[in-house]
């Protein structure tokens, strides 16, 4: 009898430490990728340049950034692309505008700019090999 109740005991036990975190919302990846995405950055930083720039992804997969710095707003646009290949989402942004600008974030120039999703749901810079480490999460 001792010997099943073990096993009841341990059968519970390893059910209750499963690895199934479906349910938790919490962890849940974006996926409804269009509306605002503003600037994220740790709490710790209240510089103004630390929330300068937001993102608008529209469903026609054009989009808008916008920067706003110093009582200056500039905003720029383009199409966007979503891109799922092996468990990643990358966002490839083309910009418009007729020639580099320094506003888009890149490290070889151009007007294509790129993020990556990670799994807590916020926008990577794909330009961070290049000191660009900007980190965007999904407005409310």
């Amino acid at each position: 009898m001792k010997k099943i109740g073990l096993l009841i005991v341990l059968f519970i036990s390893l059910n209750s430490c499963s690895n199934d975190d479906s349910d938790n919302k919490a962890d849940a990846v974006v996926t409804d990728y269009y509306g605002k995405w503003v600037q994220y950055n740790e709490p710790k930083s209240d510089h103004p340049s630390s929330n300068q720039y937001s993102y608008v992804f529209n469903k026609d997969n054009t989009f808008s950034k916008t920067r706003i710095y110093e009582s200056i707003n500039v905003t720029l646009t383009g199409t966007f692309e979503i891109i799922i290949q092996d468990n990643l989402t990358r966002f490839v942004l083309t910009y418009k505008e007729k020639k580099e600008n320094s506003f888009i974030s890149n490290c070889g120039g151009g007007l294509i700019e790129s993020f990556t999703l990670d799994k807590s749901s916020k926008l990577i810079d794909d330009a961070r090999a290049c000191d660009a480490a900007f980190v965007f999460k999904k407005a409310n």
